[in-house]
Order: structure tokens, then sequence, then C-alpha cells
């Protein structure tokens, strides 16, 4: 499990491993995907947001299932899973889990 060093502007990297976590020092804008993204590259994100800080999603340009993005937990994890397919980044919160 790869651990995302919060930071602003952190660019997302499948290559990085197929899970990776994350925990939110603040609300976070994630960078324009890098290249390593490609058809069939999926990430499994399980983010920590503990004190309802948000992520915005719009400079990787993902497309949501039901056309919004995930509010996230105030408490323990979202699991948000995000997959290139077609060349677009297609994303789907998973769920909440406790810890």
């Amino acid at each position: 499990v790869f651990p995302i060093p919060d930071a602003a502007g952190y660019a997302i990297d499948p290559n990085n491993g197929s899970i990776q976590r994350w925990a939110l020092g603040a609300s976070r804008t994630p960078g324009a995907p890098s290249g390593n993204w490609a058809n069939g590259k999926s990430v499994t994100l399980f983010i920590s947001d503990g004190s309802a800080y948000s992520i915005t999603w719009s400079t990787m340009g993902v497309v949501w299932k039901g056309g919004t993005a995930p509010t996230l937990a105030t408490s323990g994890y979202s699991e948000i899973n995000i997959t290139m397919e077609n060349g677009v980044l297609r994303g789907v919160h998973v769920g909440d889990f406790a810890s």
C-alpha cells in the first residue's frame, strides 16, 4: 500500500501501486494525471478525512458514477476507485469504512 504524501497538487500515479492511502491534512486538488495512466490502469484510494476536508477532482478530469464526486467520510476511510477506460478516468465511491 503506497502512502500518498499529503501535498497540494499531488498527482495520483498508478505506477505507485494499485492501492494507495491518503491522509488529508487540508482540502486538496490532485494534479493533472501523469502519463502513466493508460487504458486498464486503476488505483484504489483509501482516503482519511478526519477534519471535513474535501478533494476537488477537476484537474484530473474524473467522470464520476452518478455524475457527482463523492463526499468523503469525516471519520475512518472513504474507498474510491479510479480506472482509465477508453482514455477516460472513471471514478466510483465504493464506500466508507470505520478503520
